[in-house]
């Protein structure tokens, strides 16, 4: 999952951290606001490319797709799903802006 120099492998990671540490006793709003910042640095990291953008978070959701059956932990379901919220909201606002940039409405 290594593509110039960026490896989404470290976000899997960390998301699934969070979740665990949720499901060891972390505050639901402490594992959201650790999620929340794990996207961020993310975003922050990605390139300016909004097409490459699109391939990691769409790539990103596929990753968390597997860690995310309906036989886990609740716990560890509402910080998996509070991650995938926040990973489409960033992939649906590339997608808007590589149309608004190419001038398609």
């Amino acid at each position: 999952m290594r593509e110039n120099g960026f490896d989404l492998q470290l976000y899997v990671v960390e998301i699934r951290k969070i979740a665990a540490a949720h499901q060891s006793g972390l505050s639901l709003l402490e594992a959201k606001r650790q999620v929340d910042s794990t996207v961020q640095h993310m975003r922050i990291n990605l390139r300016d490319d909004k097409p490459y953008q699109a391939r990691q978070w769409s790539t990103l959701l596929d990753a968390l797709k597997a860690y995310n059956r309906n036989t886990v932990d609740p716990r560890w379901a509402k910080v998996i799903n509070h991650a995938n919220f926040r990973i489409k909201s960033r992939l649906n606002t590339v997608i808007y802006y590589r149309k608004r940039l190419s001038g398609q409405q």
